[in-house]
């Protein structure tokens, strides 16, 4: 989860600073280029905008349907294992539902078995 968060925050910062950049851009080449560069530079910054949209987009999606998928998966394993105490040893033991911890862990100090 935490590498999901910095992944998206990444992208978007360099999505805004992308857009900050551009809109710079825009404003200097609005004072010195002739009327067809501007019209030239202009429509490829709104091609570039798009792309880095969309590119946004598709990254906030993939990581919707990854927690989608692991919510799922998750939901499967307590399922196939909630019955079966002898697997319930640990600090999974402690939780009530899914994603719910109604204890905090605290490892037994000398209650290695290795």
């Amino acid at each position: 989860m935490k590498r999901t968060f910095w992944a998206v925050a990444g992208y978007t910062a360099g999505l805004g600073t992308s857009l900050y950049v551009q809109k710079r851009v825009k404003k200097t080449v609005e004072r010195v280029a002739p009327e067809q560069v501007r019209a030239d530079v202009a429509d490829r910054s709104r091609r570039a905008a798009g792309k880095a949209r969309d590119a946004m987009v598709d990254i906030r999606d993939a990581a919707n349907e990854g927690l989608t998928a692991m919510r799922a998966e998750k939901a499967d394993l307590l399922a196939e294992f909630a019955g079966d105490e002898a697997l319930h040893t640990g600090p999974a033991r402690r939780m009530g539902r899914p994603g719910r911890a109604t204890q905090s862990f605290r490892p037994r100090h000398g209650s290695r078995s290795d």
